[in-house]
């Protein structure tokens, strides 16, 4: 049921605001799911906490690659081979996931927990910080309030 709520960090060893865009993509997802927002500290009937972590899992690369081309000349068939252009660089593909928990300020009972998961390409528009946590939160609360029981993997 909608309450107030504020979001801390799961333990004081991973503090909350270092993924700021994190961060600010649950608390705006929270707000769509009907919850009010408090400022820290404060006395909110939910706490929030939100672990991020990121995992780099091989290199690929972007950009436009030249592909063979063929062609015929006075000279008969020819075969041009394209190498690669300056545009060709290895990014890091990252997988992050994202998991919120919803906990009864008064016990520190959770109430509901849920994670959302993706892989994108370090260094590319998708792969920011804020377009990774939007994906993420946005996936994520779609399911709230209904208990998941894996992440939700988001392309």
């Amino acid at each position: 049921m909608p309450g107030t709520f504020t979001i801390e960090p799961a333990d004081a060893a991973t503090p909350a605001q270092s993924e700021p865009a994190f961060v600010d993509a649950v608390q705006a997802a929270i707000l769509r799911a009907g919850f009010t927002p408090l400022p820290k500290p404060s006395h909110s009937r939910y706490v929030a906490t939100v672990v991020v972590t990121h995992t780099v899992r091989g290199a690929v690369t972007s950009g436009t690659k030249s592909r063979p081309a063929f062609g015929v000349s006075n000279w008969g068939t020819g075969l041009a081979v394209g190498l690669p252009k300056k545009d060709d660089q290895l990014h890091g593909l990252i997988v992050t996931e994202l998991k919120v928990t919803f906990l009864v300020r008064s016990d520190n009972h959770p109430v509901w927990s849920g994670s959302a998961v993706t892989a994108q390409v370090d260094g590319t528009r998708a792969g920011t910080p804020e377009a990774v946590a939007g994906k993420l939160a946005d996936a994520l609360f779609a399911q709230f309030p209904r208990q998941l029981p894996a992440p939700v993997s988001v392309p």
